[in-house]
């Protein structure tokens, strides 16, 4: 009898296309060449590489290189990228200072979901086994992760929705507590060391559901409202964004060593500015003298509140917080 050994080695062709997203892992695709970029978000920042580039190892994470034997792993968002913040002053960075630990491989990627980062670290896991510890800055839980009408797999918010899926709060937060029961069974069954964290506001409520269900959930003392700036303005002898914070737990004499050193990105990043039409370009090197005037006249603010990622005071906090918890 002839075998067919097409339909031998061949898998059958799913009816719709969403029938074979679930099936589809996160996967570190190679650039072959790690590059620089001035700008993570052409349409938000400047290409000003005396105040900010970003470097990307061969996979395109502001990361060392991906290797076996890792001391740490840091996940995250944007907050943990670094958007709008020299590398140097990002919480993953500020761990490995805190701890001494240089080995710091930072997984963040703007926008992503808690379901996506979980995936990310299975990924890392299968291609170069269990790092000691895993380190996470969580945005809030109703991000979500869903197949569009190609069947690619893609991240979205309850909060600006999708145009061909949009999840409901409960859908969307069920999602991230089954990915977080998940990254909790993960790293047990692999011996490491979990902590993690929410960068951003929780109810009292949703405290005491973490709390309750999860032995690796670390409350985060400075949350993002307790930065937050009434009345900002700013200094434009040092370009920092200043104000009243909105906790009365912040003064101005808190963490003035690291204000001193953070050369205008202490309390807000500099993905603050808007940028103007003609500067949208990948390489594009603004003159010194355009550059300061653009600065002074191009801060994006709504409803008197600077839009940009915050700056090393917050990462700073952020990387304290976790670090204390080991």
């Amino acid at each position: 009898m002839m075998i067919n050994s097409k339909a031998e080695h061949e898998p059958p062709q799913p009816l719709m296309t969403w029938e074979s997203a679930g099936f589809k892992h996160v996967s570190f695709e190679k650039c072959y060449s790690p590059y620089t970029s001035y700008t993570s978000n052409l349409k938000s920042e400047y290409a000003s590489p005396e105040l900010l580039s970003y470097s990307f190892n061969i996979n395109n994470f502001r990361s060392k290189d991906f290797h076996e034997d890792t001391g740490i792993i840091a996940l995250g968002c944007s907050h943990t990228l670094g958007v709008g913040v020299p590398e140097n002053f990002i919480w993953p960075s500020v761990v490995g200072e805190l701890t001494g630990i240089d080995d710091v491989v930072n997984l963040g990627k703007p926008g992503s979901s808690i379901a996506l980062q979980v995936r990310m670290l299975a990924t890392y896991i299968r291609t170069y086994g269990a790092p000691e510890i895993v380190l996470c800055n969580f945005p809030e839980i109703t991000r979500y992760q869903h197949t569009t009408e190609s069947g690619e797999i893609v991240d979205g918010h309850t909060h600006v929705g999708m145009t061909d899926n949009s999840y409901t709060n409960e859908q969307a937060s069920t999602q991230s507590v089954v990915a977080l029961s998940e990254l909790e069974a993960m790293c047990a069954a692999n011996d490491i060391v979990l902590r993690w964290q929410m960068w951003t506001d929780t109810s009292e409520y949703l405290e005491y559901k973490f709390l309750e269900n999860f032995k690796s959930y670390v409350k985060n003392k400075y949350t993002v409202n307790y930065l937050q700036l009434y009345n900002p303005y700013v200094d434009y002898e040092t370009n920092e964004i200043l104000g009243n914070y909105s906790h009365n737990m912040w003064s101005g004499e808190c963490c003035v060593d690291l204000k001193n050193r953070s050369n205008g990105c202490f309390n807000y990043g500099y993905d603050r500015y808007l940028v103007p039409k003609k500067h949208r370009k990948f390489d594009l090197i603004i003159e010194e003298v355009e550059l300061d005037r653009l600065k002074k006249s191009t801060l994006h603010f709504e409803d008197n509140r600077p839009m940009g990622h915050f700056g090393s005071h917050a990462h700073w906090h952020w990387a304290k917080n976790l670090v204390e918890s080991l």
